[in-house]
């Protein structure tokens, strides 16, 4: 028998139909990339070959809209809506939850479309992949799924046909709340005028305003166009056999296929003589004063993304430049009063790499003068070459982001994509984006020679006409304006449609809605699935040893990070008084942008970015497992290195607890005047997260904490500080001496067993001795809880962002495995096919927390309100009343499995196992809560909802715009009182 490892390690090797092009060990991952052609369609494979478990595949498709009619996006949703061999209503979100996959999406880009999905199960990997496969290349894309995810006009009552029309459909309403953002808006415009000629010019997403103008033959007619095997690129990652994946690709995909011309590679940008100056408006809430909210962006096209010299290079300039508050045009942007915020960003996925420059917190006459200071700093640092320290610490830098492996949520195959294929796509070599060490020393090379980033800034930023500068306004009235203008249109539309066209709207309703009834009980049996054989009864642990250092505890997880350091420095909270927890939260987040040890902040960060990956500070509760009301809290000082660095990141450490500088009033200032504009800017992004957070906040202790350190009384701390920041600064040193000196500090470690040795033995770099030692008052926790009323706040966002809070029965509780599998029955048995699918949202879950025992549903980007309030109880009598199948219980419990069971990266399994320690939460216990899962019956999970959820008190908080508030408020069967935001 032939094995993989005698036929595919060398170019010119064959295998079946396909040939290796490309066989390239990269042993700074530990892996080897493999490229691939299949002969007869000429269809691209690029494999990353490892010995991780968590295999993921990615099926990518470059996709090139000329209108900003979301035809991608809506093409994206649709081939997700059944195919040729699995012709039910959703295969993507039905095998959500009939797999174990730990990753599962699809994503629309700028110019491509990619179909992502992992999982640690071959078999389960398999089926995925399979499903996907028919799904893009075999769709049914019928009429009813194109109006369900993309537009449909509709009107509001039926039954009258001179009633309002409007526009309804997932996506349609998913780039209506998009578009609030002024992010959004701003790339948009950014875009519209960087790339006239590209494609890049218009919104992949969709604007609302154009969305309607797509019509389904041109969905049809672009399927046709890029979908298709000869132009997609097969991605695979891990460590299941390349012989495996071209076996299936050549079963299910590529035989019988006839090979069509691939698309040629996108033309470069016409240059612009000159720049473009321009402005925009981005919504705000009427209610909000637009005063220096204005955001102004300078954004230069500069190298084509083949050219991975010159791109590596100005990412290097983008470090030195912006990185941090200490780098030299940041610190000019920041000090000069024309701004409070200021970041830089460049987009890696276009064939031209944009550099922006964005400073926030604006006044509408602040742009000239900005591009001057931007030009005139710039000039400046051309002329006084960087020293070799500030150059080797951003080099550091972005080779420290290469080198770690994954994060927080997504798998690390899904990351290497990203990094390899879009340079692929563009006609450059995937593995430039994936060497790390051999890249940056190639870079040192270069840049040993003094001019060579001066040449590079000139180049690309000080000598070149091709940048636009873009002014966004702030509007408290353009929400309104829009709306106004789409309802003008709907009206003509209306006042212009005949008889017959109305009553075609009518019947094109009706067909819809028959359809997705008919399909509710849709059988699935198709479909592949695993089962609950496939899933192992036991839990995933990570084993934790603890050493004890004079007053240090230090606990360690052994595993292998590529020789990067993951460390915590924890600190038990002593008590702290209610109106000092905001306070806490906003000291947490300046006290690793400070100054310590005697040195200036500029000088701080210069060693944090030279010798770390970064530091940064977080609050933990760590409720109890016997009572989620008596908590464990933490504060903590998180960082990573380089092994080599270890003893620099104790020493931050050390200085940042001993000698952080409260005292520099500049500095934070400088600080909470970025902190500040940035809430702001962020106010609808955060507007689910505020609605959630409020609708718990009266339920339980730890809910109150969690919403005064990130909720909207935050929101409100930090406005009324800015009108009197002395008391702020005051409070700031404060709570410096009560909570910086405490005894008893625990150091948790994520690395290998060789580097721990090392640090035992240098004796931690001898950071028990450094830490001061002062017993504090314990921990109490006794606050008063507030009493939160349902609610609304009005926001300039013409969709709704909607919680439903409850408070629940928690971990230790026997029947609270079921409420967890509840959830999982409430989505997919009510909310996805009631709120998305029919209201049009673009998504509702409810969710579970066992630790505090809070129960919530929420809805977001939805144009509705009254009936999705009212679909949130249905779901509940539907599960409570036992009207669910033993099928969609298997289906619930792989559901919470697959959550229970994601991967957990290298540098986040000490804290994991941490956590589940302070907590209580032994294995016993764990396995105990496992088994009950796998156990649970129907009867088990209907008992405990009907308990527990039915007619359990609850807070409905919802985050909308007066308009759409005025017109549902009296569709709902309860008062909400409104509150302003501000």
């Amino acid at each position: 028998m032939i094995t993989q490892t005698q036929v595919l390690t060398a170019v010119g090797n064959t295998y079946k139909n396909f040939v290796i092009t490309k066989y390239l060990p990269i042993d700074e991952l530990q892996s080897t990339l493999i490229e691939l052609v299949h002969v007869q369609t000429d269809a691209r494979i690029l494999h990353i070959a490892n010995n991780d478990p968590e295999n993921l595949f990615c099926l990518s498709f470059q996709t090139l809209p000329i209108s900003s009619n979301g035809i991608a996006h809506v093409l994206e949703h649709t081939v997700l809506c059944g195919s040729k061999k699995y012709p039910i209503k959703d295969p993507f979100f039905s095998m959500t939850r009939r797999s174990l996959n730990t990753f599962m999406n699809a994503l629309t880009g700028q110019d491509f479309t990619c179909y992502p999905a992992s999982s640690q199960v071959e078999k389960d990997f398999y089926n995925l992949l399979e499903v996907y496969l028919d799904a893009v290349f075999h769709p049914e894309l019928k009429k009813t799924s194109f109006l369900q995810e993309g537009h449909r006009l509709e009107f509001t009552n039926p039954k009258d046909l001179k009633s309002p029309l409007q526009y309804q459909g997932v996506v349609y309403n998913e780039m209506k709340g998009d578009m609030t953002s002024s992010e959004s808006r701003m790339w948009q415009a950014i875009f519209k005028h960087l790339t006239p000629d590209l494609t890049y010019a218009h919104n992949s997403g969709g604007n609302p305003s154009e969305i309607p103008s797509l019509t389904y033959e041109e969905l049809l007619d672009f399927h046709r166009t890029f979908y298709h095997p000869s132009r997609c690129i097969f991605f695979f990652y891990g460590d299941i056999p390349l012989t495996k994946h071209l076996d299936f690709l050549e079963t299910k995909a590529l035989s019988d296929v006839k090979k069509i011309a691939p698309l040629p590679l996108l033309p470069l940008q016409r240059r612009f003589l000159s720049p473009v100056i321009l402005s925009d408006r981005y919504p705000i809430a009427e209610s909000e004063s637009p005063e220096h909210k204005t955001q102004i962006a300078i954004s230069w096209l500069t190298a084509p993304l083949a050219d991975q010299g010159e791109v590596l290079a100005l990412s290097l300039l983008d470090t030195l430049l912006m990185d941090t508050d200490a780098s030299p045009l940041k610190i000019a942007l920041l000090k000069s009063g024309l701004c409070t915020e200021a970041t830089s960003s460049m987009d890696t996925e276009m064939s031209e790499v944009p550099w922006t420059i964005i400073c926030k917190g604006c006044d509408p006459e602040n742009g000239a003068p900005l591009q001057d200071l931007i030009f005139t700093t710039l000039e400046t640092i051309a002329s006084q070459p960087f020293s070799s320290e500030q150059i080797e610490a951003s080099i550091q830098q972005l080779e420290f982001e290469r080198t770690e492996i994954g994060a927080e949520g997504v798998p690390f195959g899904l990351t290497l994509f990203m990094r390899s294929v879009p340079i692929k796509q563009h006609g450059s070599d995937p593995e430039s984006g994936l060497f790390i060490h051999s890249l940056f020393d190639a870079l040192r090379s270069r840049v040993a020679d003094p001019h060579y980033l001066s040449n590079i800034l000139h180049k690309w930023v000080l000598k070149n006409p091709h940048f636009v500068r873009l002014t966004l306004l702030a509007d408290p009235t353009l929400n309104q304006r829009e709306n106004q203008e789409e309802q003008t249109r709907l009206i003509a539309l209306r006042d212009q449609m005949s008889p017959e066209e109305a009553l075609k709207i009518v019947a094109q309703s009706k067909e819809l809605a028959a359809y997705q009834d008919a399909i509710e009980n849709q059988s699935l049996d198709c479909l592949p699935k695993v089962t609950l054989k496939d899933v192992s009864p036991h839990i995933r642990d990570f084993s934790l040893t603890q050493t004890d250092q004079n007053n240090l505890s230090i606990f360690h997880h052994p595993c292998f990070t590529n020789q990067i350091l993951y460390a915590d420095l924890i600190f038990d909270l002593p008590s702290i008084a209610a109106q000092d927890l905001s306070l806490l939260s906003l000291f947490v987040r300046f006290l690793p942008e400070i100054g310590c040890n005697g040195q200036s902040y500029t000088d701080t960060l210069y060693r944090t970015q030279a010798y770390t990956g970064g530091i940064n500070a977080s609050l933990s509760l760590h409720p109890t497992q016997a009572n989620p009301d008596i908590c464990r809290p933490t504060l903590a000082l998180r960082g990573k290195s380089l092994a080599r660095n270890s003893e620099k990141l104790f020493g931050l450490f050390a200085d940042l607890i001993n000698s952080a500088d409260f005292s520099d009033k500049n500095r934070l200032k400088e600080l909470f005047a970025q902190h500040m504009t940035s809430l702001q800017n962020k106010l609808i992004n955060n507007a689910i997260s505020y609605a959630i957070q409020t609708s718990l906040s009266s339920f339980s202790i730890p809910s109150f904490i969690n919403d005064q350190w990130n909720g909207l009384p935050y929101y409100k701390a930090v406005k009324q500080w800015s009108e009197n920041p002395d008391t702020m600064m005051e409070g700031l040193q404060r709570l410096q001496n009560e909570i910086l000196c405490m005894s008893h500090p625990q150091l948790v470690l994520s690395c290998d067993s060789h580097l721990m040795q090392t640090l035992q033995k240098n004796a931690f770099f001898n950071l028990n001795s450094r830490l001061p030692i002062k017993e504090l008052s314990s921990w109490t926790g006794d606050y008063a809880l507030p009493q939160i009323p349902s609610q609304a706040r009005f926001i300039g966002s013409p969709v709704a962002f909607t919680a439903l809070g409850m408070r629940t029965i928690s971990y230790q509780h026997p029947q609270s495995p079921f409420l967890l599998i509840a959830t999982e029955l409430l989505q997919n048995c009510v909310l996805h096919k009631e709120i998305r699918e029919k209201g049009g949202a673009y998504g509702a879950e409810a969710v579970y927390a066992p630790t505090t025992g809070n129960f919530y549903f929420y809805s977001y980007r939805d144009p509705q309100l009254a009936k999705t309030v009212g679909i949130f109880q249905k779901s509940i009598e539907k599960i409570s009343a036992l009207k669910f199948s033993q099928r969609e219980l298997e289906e619930a419990k792989l559901g919470i499995l697959q959550t229970l069971d994601a991967p957990v990266p290298p540098g986040s399994r000490a804290m994991v196992a941490y956590s589940w320690m302070k907590a209580g939460r032994t294995p016993e216990i764990r396995d105990a809560f496992r088994k009950k899962i796998l156990s649970a019956t129907q009867p088990e999970v209907a008992e405990a909802v009907l308990i527990y959820l039915l007619s359990t008190p609850k807070t409905l908080v919802t985050f909308l715009s007066q308009e759409l508030f005025e017109k549902e408020q009296k569709k709902l069967n309860q008062e909400l009182i409104v509150f302003p935001i501000e």
